[in-house]
Formats: C-alpha cells, sequence, structure tokens
C-alpha cells in the first residue's frame, strides 16, 4: 500500500493510539504496561491494537521511534548551527515533552527484558547516527578533522543532556546549549 493510498481515518487511528501509549508508558512505566490498557485510553479495541501491532513491545517501540522523530536540526547551511540547533531542540524536546518521562520507564525495561534493551538500543544507535551525520557533513565541508571519531563527539554532545534528566529534578538549561556545543566542538571545529 502506497503512502497516498493510506485512509487518513487509519494514520489518525495509529496516531491516537501511539500517543495512548507514550502517556501510558510516562504514567505506568513499561513493566505496567499493557496493550488492553493502552486501547481503553485510546479509546478503540483490542482487536485494532492487534491489527497493527504484534505486541506491547512493537507498539512501544514504533511510540518511542515516533517521539524521536520529532527533534530535526533546523535547516540551514551553517553546520555549526545545524549542530547546535539539534541539540537546542533536543534539550527542549526533554525539558517538555513526554520523552523526558518516557525515558526512565525504557531505562528501567530495558535492564529487566533483553527485547527492550535491543529495541532501545537500536533507537538509541539511529539517534547517535542522526548526530554523527550532522557531524559528518560539517567534517566534510572542512569544519572537523578527518580522524575525529564522530560517534565520540556524538555522544558528547547530547550525553549531558541525557545524563542531567535521569540524575537531576532539573533538564538540561536550554540557555546553556550554546556553551555545551563550544565546549564539545570549539577545540575540533575548523573554520
Amino acid at each position: 500500500m502506497t503512502e497516498s493510498s493510506v485512509d487518513p481515518r487509519v494514520e489518525r487511528t495509529r496516531r491516537v493510539v501511539l500517543e495512548a501509549a507514550l502517556d501510558e508508558l510516562a504514567e505506568v512505566g513499561y513493566g505496567a504496561l499493557t496493550v488492553e490498557g493502552v486501547a481503553r485510553r485510546a479509546g478503540v479495541g483490542k482487536a485494532t491494537m492487534y491489527r497493527h501491532w504484534a505486541g506491547k513491545l512493537d507498539l512501544v517501540g514504533e511510540a518511542i521511534t515516533m517521539l524521536k522523530q520529532n527533534v530535526k536540526a533546523p535547516d540551514t547551511d551553517d553546520h555549526r548551527e545545524r549542530i547546535a540547533g539539534f541539540v537546542r531542540a533536543l534539550a527542549e524536546h526533554l525539558a517538555v515533552s513526554r520523552s523526558s518521562a518516557c525515558l526512565p520507564a525504557i531505562i528501567d525495561a530495558s535492564e529487566r527484558d533483553e527485547a527492550v534493551r535491543e529495541m532501545h538500543h537500536l533507537t538509541s544507535a539511529a539517534r547517535r547516527a542522526y548526530v554523527a551525520d550532522l557531524l559528518d557533513e560539517a567534517r566534510r565541508a572542512g569544519h572537523l578533522a578527518a580522524d575525529l571519531d564522530l560517534d565520540l563527539l556524538a555522544q558528547l554532545l547530547v550525553g549531558p543532556l541525557f545524563l542531567r534528566r535521569l540524575t537531576t529534578s532539573e533538564p538540561f538549561p536550554v540557555d546553556r546549549v550554546e556553551d555545551l556545543v563550544a565546549m564539545v566542538l570549539d577545540p575540533y571545529w575548523q573554520v
């Protein structure tokens, strides 16, 4: 089925269910989340749930992926601003979105369930790859050295945001993102 032939009502229902799954995950955690509970919250039947998702892991995986896809780099030719803009958008996202509430639930479930751990590692790797791609674009433009470990640099840029979320009651301050980007990138940035 092509994207244009997808019934808008089906897409709307899927979106409502995925939003309900995120709300449920944030509220009760992965262990207590049930497909039936999400169906109730979304106002759909259990059959609808299983028509679209094989089970709880499939549902939560798609919901988390949807949530992570909301954060993108700004559309600009300025490579440094694309990187800083992405880190800023991520900091804002973690400060106000359900991501902030869902993150501890996924990390906790990852410690107890191998399938959740695999899903979490895959979605996290995709996010790191996105940041590494932004850095690679800057490297190809001559702003970063060819031998720089871009995966490690990506972790250094976004790691403090997640660490702050998991270890304090306050999110990383969005107004300090430029300081973070400068501390991490400036020693390596070539004009």
